[in-house]
């Protein structure tokens, strides 16, 4: 059968109908008019695969990487950078208009990254019969690669040599995790799921081996929790990331932006958000390491972090003190026991940046019946529960003001948006 695609929707797809039914095609382009066969058929739609195009959409172009299509890292490498930046402004409109209920939503600014390519920090390989890679979209299948387009160019160039590393080590791991600072210090951790034997390994061996700058490395089991829990570490596990003037410890167990091009933009529109009124006190749930408790902190009385990892709030804890910030303070709390915290301090502002999944309608309804509180900065990876967790806040007089988009991961269609919302009643 022939369509037209006619959009791309969030969770990568291209959008086109025959006969009034409606197909999600990958790999499409907006404007390709697709030979496709039906794969998936469901009550309100279905899925397709492209036989051929007939006809390319005008932004269509040559992907760069050789794994496209087949590795589950991208989407969008068919399609020139300008669209996927605008495509991305288009879903998150959507999004807010019909599942936000926001007839006209204010997206003021739409920041595209400075660099389309080369951008992430971080990569968790996954490894298997000496395949080293990621997974195929959908699948556990491993795609052996030996490069990678956005991951940053010393992890990209190392690929071919940790696939000598692990097949030099006895046991060889089901994952390595791999961290790469702006300094370019790298950390390793070697993930295992069943018995293994030590790595006999030295830093210095390794750093030789994969001829990158390894400051560190851990040996990680996954627990009955399905989480890695370390087991031995060697060297330092820890490394520091200078942004916007504030500098950050990040340990290997704890979390930081993967943009590295782009997680200055945002730690600058979070803090001139809460620049724009004098608040008393603000409070961050899921703070991290502190990424953007630390630089609100710079410009309100008051502020306080929650978060559930020990090895953030840690972190957060010294970055606070190597800031020389004496007014914020951190709390290790699950986000359900965070909010009674909240509750006591009352604060006039509140910064989120939840998981994917969002808000949950508990933390919604504590958040909003805060009685000091004025506004919510609240930073999203989903446009889809960012729209409906917005919707919630509207039932209880909290409305959006603006948005912003800034694309924290080219070639996916991942959106990151900063929506600020204002309690109007």
């Amino acid at each position: 059968m022939q369509i037209e695609i006619e959009k791309l929707v969030y969770g990568g797809k291209g959008l086109g109908r025959f006969r009034g039914r409606t197909f999600f095609v990958p790999f499409a382009a907006p404007g390709d008019v697709v030979e496709i066969k039906e794969t998936i058929r469901k009550s309100g739609y279905s899925e397709g695969e492209v036989i051929k195009i007939l006809k390319k959409g005008k932004n269509r172009i040559n992907p760069r990487c050789p794994y496209f299509g087949k590795c589950g890292g991208c989407d969008w490498q068919h399609i020139d950078y300008n669209s996927q930046v605008e495509c991305k402004r288009n879903i998150l409109e959507e999004n807010l208009q019909k599942i936000g209920r926001i007839k006209k939503p204010n997206i003021d600014e739409v920041i595209p990254s400075p660099s389309p390519w080369h951008y992430r920090n971080r990569a968790q390989l996954k490894v298997k019969n000496g395949k080293v890679g990621f997974f195929a979209k959908g699948t556990h299948e491993i795609v052996d690669i030996d490069t990678c387009y956005i991951l940053k160019e010393d992890i990209a160039g190392a690929i071919p040599k940790i696939k000598e590393l692990v097949k030099k080590l006895a046991t060889e791991p089901n994952e390595v995790h791999i961290y790469s600072s702006s300094k370019d210090e790298v950390i390793l951790k070697f993930i295992y799921q069943g018995k293994f034997k030590k790595i006999t390994f030295t830093i210095e061996e390794i750093r030789e081996i994969l001829g990158i700058n390894v400051i560190g490395f851990g040996i990680y089991k996954i627990g009955e929790s399905g989480y890695p829990e370390r087991i031995k570490f060697f060297g330092k596990d820890f490394t520091y990331e200078t942004v916007d003037k504030f500098k950050f410890r990040v340990s290997a167990d704890s979390f930081f932006q993967v943009n590295r091009f782009q997680v200055e933009n945002l730690i600058k529109k979070v803090s001139r958000g809460a620049m724009e009124y004098q608040y008393l006190l603000a409070a961050d749930l899921y703070c991290g390491v502190g990424t953007l408790t630390i630089p609100v902190g710079r410009y309100v009385h008051r502020a306080f972090g929650i978060e559930a990892s020990f090895s953030a709030i840690s972190d957060a804890l010294y970055n606070k003190d190597i800031n020389g910030l004496r007014n914020i303070s951190f709390y290790c709390r699950e986000t359900e026991e965070g909010i009674e915290i909240v509750k006591e301090n009352s604060p006039d502002l509140i910064v989120i940046d939840p998981p994917r999944s969002g808000l949950n309608q508990k933390i919604i309804r504590e958040i909003a019946s805060l009685p000091r509180l004025k506004r919510i900065i609240y930073v999203s990876c989903n446009p889809a529960t960012l729209a409906r967790d917005i919707a919630l806040f509207y039932q209880h007089g909290i409305h959006m003001e603006k948005s912003k988009l800034i694309d924290m991961f080219p070639q996916t269609y991942h959106i990151e948006t900063i929506a600020f919302l204002r309690k109007v009643k």
